[in-house]
C-alpha cells in the first residue's frame, strides 16, 4: 500500500494537535485526501486504533473526503475531542 507514508503523517499530525489542544480522546474528525488515495475510513481507524490508541474515542467518528489536492497530502478539515480537565 503506497499510502503507509501519509497514514504514518496523519497519525503524528493527530499527536501532535492533541498534545496543542490538550485533547484526551478524538471523537470525530474529518479528513480530505487526493481522489487517487487508497486511504479509507476502515484502513485509517486500523492505524489510528494500533498509533494512536491513547488518542481516539472507542466510538469515534471517521469521515474521509475526496478532494482534488496533492497525492500524499491529508487535510484535518474538522477534529473534535474530549479536553483535559484543567
Amino acid at each position: 500500500m503506497h499510502d503507509t507514508f501519509l497514514l504514518s503523517k496523519i497519525s503524528k499530525s493527530l499527536k501532535d494537535i492533541c498534545v496543542q489542544n490538550k485533547i484526551k480522546a478524538i471523537e470525530n474528525f474529518v479528513i480530505a485526501v487526493n481522489h487517487n488515495s487508497h486511504i479509507n475510513e476502515e484502513n485509517l481507524r486500523e492505524h489510528l486504533e494500533i498509533y494512536n490508541k491513547d488518542n481516539i474515542a472507542d466510538e469515534v467518528k471517521i469521515k474521509i473526503l475526496r478532494e482534488d489536492i496533492e497525492e500524499q497530502t491529508a487535510i484535518i478539515k474538522i477534529l473534535e475531542g474530549e479536553t483535559f480537565d484543567n
